[in-house]
């Protein structure tokens, strides 16, 4: 029986976050990255070389399928090579001014089962939240794109409803100096008037996740800059 990704997430949210190291080049247009450098405590992963083009919604929606699978793998070891890779297919996704509409149908016609079986629907909705994240992110650092107000609006209203605030708040904590370790969970849910215990412990590894997802994706917007 395959254990549930969404299950693997929460676990990986009792990890504490390991040193960073500097991640895989980062996909830039149509290009793709290069492999992470090797490290012998690596866990499996994917190589970069191997995902296809990035130019088009269908090649990001393709490579995104590979990505979040084995982010949600790797995560339980604690490492975040691959969930970068996942959000800088989003980030390129963004630029290009593919919609998370139009994403999300490629994504259910996409014929890669990376997970060796056909997602669950909590899953999808995992999946679809992560790049959803990048998105608010993106806009609320007013990231440039080729259609920025399409690629805004997109977000589904009911992940828009619960993290475009919650985003806010971690991109200016970030912005005033807060790192991912330093930065609480508790602390940014009572900045929202939220009591942390009123939640179940799968609600605060996904609010746990997604802190890590908006973290991750200003350091690949800054790593792509540089």
């Amino acid at each position: 029986m395959h254990r549930p990704l969404l299950c693997l997430c929460c676990t990986a949210a009792a990890f504490a976050p390991l040193p960073q190291r500097r991640p895989a080049a980062l996909l830039q247009s149509s290009r793709n990255p290069v492999p992470p450098e090797d490290k012998p405590n690596r866990p499996p992963g994917i190589d970069p070389t191997q995902l296809p083009d990035a130019s088009t919604a269908a090649g990001v929606a393709q490579i995104l399928e590979v990505t979040f699978v084995n982010a949600c793998m790797q995560l339980a070891t604690g490492y975040v090579d691959t969930l970068k890779l996942f959000i800088a297919a989003a980030l390129t996704a963004y630029e290009r001014g593919f919609t998370v509409n139009a994403l999300s149908l490629e994504l259910a016609q996409c014929p890669t089962q990376t997970a060796g079986r056909p997602l669950m629907q909590e899953e999808v909705d995992l999946r679809t939240v992560w790049l959803s994240l990048v998105y608010l992110t993106l806009a609320n650092v007013r990231h440039e794109s080729e259609a920025s107000e399409a690629v805004g609006a997109s977000v589904p209203a009911e992940i828009r409803a619960k993290f475009q605030t919650f985003v806010y708040d971690v991109v200016n904590a970030a912005q005033g100096g807060y790192t991912l370790e330093s930065l609480k969970l508790e602390d940014m849910l009572r900045r929202q008037g939220t009591d942390s215990e009123s939640l179940g412990a799968v609600e605060k590894a996904i609010l746990g996740q997604s802190m890590r997802v908006v973290f991750l994706t200003l350091t690949v917007r800054d790593e792509a800059a540089a």
